[in-house]
């Protein structure tokens, strides 16, 4: 997926609060209780630590971000919160690039990955997801962009595209440009950022064309930049967004789906979906390693 931030004043904010990559935030120092059903199928370390390290990338609004006072805030954030308390657990927050997740996991850095990353077939080699919402991908462009509307990858022959390192779609923008100049015109200048914030900053200061952004946070950025970006077409595709463990970690991938269950059933997912405007990416199932797009 391809993330985008709030407003360009978090570009700033986003800078100083990344600089720290992979350190901590505070946690409670209290676990809750938990719910039995969802306690009994902890892994037997995490049972003892009471303690649920996980990563998230906060520059991704309405999902996570870093407020005005420092504090990390969003619907991944309160959901993973919720979850961790099902489980009768603490979270200990650490903030990463949206890139590290994988490698992250591998090197046991941290137990979990939140962070509206999509679930693919590729991906279960290396991690295991369980599916928490869904997406599908929009194109911003300056506001007085005057071009036909985006909705195909075949519509962006000869644009410059911006988006993050590490997201799903780059091989298929990639796979695009090829086809582009198969057909005559002019290749996607695929433009990769080590992070949201400057994929977004390089179309709203005239030095990319559009970028590739999902719907869970578009109008969010068009409502805090409205007078630079608009949203202008949708690719075709949807896809699952999962919460990422390491490959061999299924005891807590059922942990995590079984808390998910909990919450939809008492209604504090959907509350949460829709505190943060994102009821149209809820989902009422979370499989683990659902059926999802085929390795790219």
């Amino acid at each position: 997926m391809a993330r985008f931030v709030k407003s360009l004043s978090l570009v700033l904010l986003s800078a100083t609060a990344l600089s720290a990559c992979g350190s901590d935030l505070v946690a409670d120092d209290s676990a809750p209780e938990g719910n039995p059903k969802v306690v009994a199928l902890l892994p037997d370390d995490l049972a003892r630590s009471k303690t649920l390290r996980v990563m998230t990338d906060p520059t991704y609004p309405p999902l996570e971000s870093i407020d005005g006072s420092g504090k990390m805030v969003g619907s991944d954030v309160d959901l993973m919160n919720a979850v961790a308390e099902q489980m009768g657990v603490k979270v200990e927050w650490k903030r990463g690039s949206f890139s590290g997740i994988i490698p992250g996991l591998a090197a046991d850095r941290f137990d979990a990955s939140i962070a509206g990353m999509y679930i693919t077939e590729d991906k279960f080699t290396s991690v295991t997801m369980v599916q928490y919402a869904e997406a599908f991908d929009q194109m911003l462009v300056p506001v007085d962009y005057r071009g036909p509307r985006l909705n195909s990858y075949g519509a962006l022959c000869g644009l410059s595209v911006t988006i993050p390192q590490g997201s799903t779609e780059i091989p298929l923008l990639k796979d695009a440009s090829e086809k582009c100049r198969a057909d005559g015109e002019s290749a996607i200048d695929i433009k990769q950022f080590e992070n949201a914030n400057n994929a977004l900053l390089a179309v709203t200061s005239d030095r990319a064309d559009t970028a590739l952004v999902t719907n869970v946070n578009a109008d969010y950025v068009v409502g805090k930049l409205k007078a630079k970006v608009k949203v202008h077409g949708r690719l075709p595709g949807e896809f699952p967004m999962g919460i990422t463990v390491a490959k061999e970690s299924k005891e807590l991938a059922d942990a995590v789906s079984a808390a998910l269950g909990e919450l939809r059933k008492s209604g504090e997912y959907d509350e949460i979906m829709a505190k943060w405007d994102l009821g149209d990416s809820a989902v009422a199932e979370f499989p683990v390693n659902p059926k999802a797009a085929p390795a790219q």
